[in-house]
């Protein structure tokens, strides 16, 4: 056990083709969130302060639903 130390992360994440395809898949994915994010508080004024504690501290795995559920919840 690392203890929760960062320092194998990196290169398990990369170690082989396929993880690496779905590392970059959500890296890509999250990024894309991230912008959308960004330009949605520009245009229509959203706060993004709790999508982005739950994208950052938690994952895009919570994030997304979040942002869908509140978007769905408001019509």
């Amino acid at each position: 056990m690392n203890e929760w130390s960062m320092n194998g992360f990196w290169s398990e994440i990369f170690s082989s083709h396929p993880i690496s395809m779905i590392s970059m898949d959500l890296t890509v994915a999250a990024t894309s969130f991230l912008i959308f994010l960004i330009y949605e508080f520009k245009t229509k004024k959203l706060n993004p302060i709790k999508y982005l504690i739950c994208l950052f501290l938690v994952g895009f795995s919570l994030a997304l639903p979040l942002y869908l559920y509140d978007k769905h919840d408001s019509k």
